[in-house]
């Protein structure tokens, strides 16, 4: 019967009594309203390749973006709400046990997976980033972490400058393994003026995050790594009893290297500096550091945005020459002079459709159109998209670096500096628990009082210490316990 069904559909379609059209936009009048930051980083994308997907399917696509300090409260108040006013939603990874842990979204099938390539994916990012309680509520839309960018040409044994800071600091102009050498090569260069391809111009330490309702807070945790993410301890933000640990010493001294490089080696205004600042200085070649997501390296690479082409290095995140052990109480000194515990920040936006939405099939379709192995290459390789490489063809491929502007020295630098930082033994995985959010706020409310003098470093993070107490008492400590467990892969 079916067979005999599909052969009249078939000879319908040849006779011309069935529109094509009709069978080309299977989303004719569905409308998938979509949510995500403004800018054109992950909005962008949202939009432009929405407006391909709704031209070929018959649907329309509405995105609405908003200030990424707004975006989380704009999604929690309508799910929690029930105002199905959201049918997709590309948000921030760490959001999920909020998101998918309210059982505000449907599961990703074996089915779609496979539409899109699922083991392409990286491990980290398909298995530990895209689930919640064991299922998958998530596609990764781009792999997040942090890294080091850096003057190649200014920071390396042979450079003009490096007998004079050899003589000053009392070692090797390279790039830094750990904060202290960060420091004290920021502090070289501030304010020197320095050749940039062929012009001469003045040069500051470093460019980062630092405003307040931005993205300070993850750039913190950046900085308190290598201080206080002791080897072989899975715990970070708190302890195996709940107790917050971001007050402990070496989140103590993270913030107080952050406080020091701010008064000593800062960009102009860095305090008001968001990622779209540092995206912009440090591929102008301002600073002589950048700290960001991998999306600083293809805009380095575009003429049209930046003049340190070939000029600029990119590295895993420094270390500390020492960590807090919490076990004894003590300082232990790292072993081959560094502890490294580069940070997963972010984790990544992902994508999840409404459970609530009254248009399940054209959003997934719509999320699958987007989530495309190929669009990903082409979105991780261009600048100001705020996609990063998250496949491992994308990893396998140097043309496609290549071929977006890249030299080999370069790609094969940046490529490894990303995978270096993923695959590092002791690096840290955000925190994706229910009140990510909350945490984070109180966090941001302490640095900026830290960084301004309000409060010194410690009775900063003893502030927010309480504060986080109180988000964990008033969520139930036990479940959040449990749950925070679970993300570190603890039963």
């Amino acid at each position: 019967m079916k067979k005999r069904l599909m052969l009249l559909v078939i000879a319908a379609l040849v006779l011309g009594l069935v529109p094509v059209a009709a069978q080309d936009q299977p989303f004719a009048g569905q409308k998938v309203v979509v949510v995500t930051q403004e800018g054109s980083a992950i909005g962008g994308p949202a939009e432009k390749y929405g407006a391909e997907w709704a031209a070929m399917t018959g649907a329309t696509v509405e995105v609405q973006r908003f200030a990424f300090s707004d975006l989380y409260p704009k999604i929690i108040t309508a799910l929690q709400t029930g105002t199905g006013e959201f049918d997709v939603m590309i948000y921030a990874s760490d959001w999920m046990g909020d998101i998918a842990g309210g059982g505000y979204v449907l599961p990703i099938s074996d089915e779609f997976k496979a539409s899109i390539d699922w083991e392409d994916i990286l491990p980290l990012y398909r298995e530990r980033i895209a689930n919640w309680g064991g299922v998958t509520y998530a596609v990764p839309f781009d792999g997040d972490s942090h890294m080091m960018y850096y003057r190649k040409d200014l920071v390396n044994p042979n450079s003009p400058y490096n007998e004079e800071f050899k003589a000053a600091y009392g070692f090797d102009l390279d790039e830094p393994k750990t904060w202290s050498q960060y420091k004290a090569i920021a502090e070289f260069f501030q304010g020197k003026e320095v050749d940039t391809a062929g012009m001469p111009g003045v040069i500051y330490g470093t460019a980062e995050a630092l405003r307040k309702k931005a993205q300070s807070f993850w750039f913190l945790m950046s900085r308190a790594g290598g201080y206080a993410k002791v080897p072989g301890d899975p715990y970070f933000f708190f302890d195996e009893n709940m107790t917050p640990l971001v007050n402990t010493p070496g989140w103590v001294q993270g913030l107080q290297d952050w406080i020091d490089i701010y008064n000593c080696c800062a960009s102009p205004d860095m305090i008001n500096f968001d990622v779209v600042n540092v995206r912009a200085v440090f591929p102008a070649g301002q600073s002589v550091f950048g700290l960001d997501w991998g999306d600083v390296g293809p805009i380095t690479v575009d003429p049209n945005a930046s003049v340190v082409q070939g000029l600029a290095g990119f590295g895993v995140l420094p270390g500390a020459e020492r960590y807090w052990d919490r076990a004894s109480g003590e300082w232990v000194d790292a072993e081959g002079g560094a502890n490294s515990a580069p940070f997963i920040a972010f984790g990544g936006w992902v994508i999840s459709v409404a459970a609530d939405t009254d248009v399940a099939d054209a959003a997934f379709d719509y999320v699958k159109y987007l989530s495309d192995k190929e669009l990903a290459g082409v979105l991780a390789t261009t600048g100001g998209t705020g996609v990063n490489p998250l496949r491992q063809s994308q990893f396998d491929s140097l043309d496609l670096w290549v071929n977006a502007g890249f030299d080999e020295e370069s790609a094969k630098d940046y490529l490894d500096a990303v995978l270096s930082t993923i695959n590092d033994p002791n690096a840290i995985v955000d925190l994706r628990i229910p009140g990510a959010f909350e945490y984070f706020d109180a966090l941001d409310n302490g640095i900026a009082k830290a960084i301004t003098g309000e409060l010194d470093a410690q009775a900063a993070l003893d502030e927010v210490a309480v504060t986080w107490d109180a988000i964990t008492e008033r969520l139930g400590r036990e479940n959040q316990l449990m749950l925070y467990k679970q993300s570190l892969g603890i039963e």
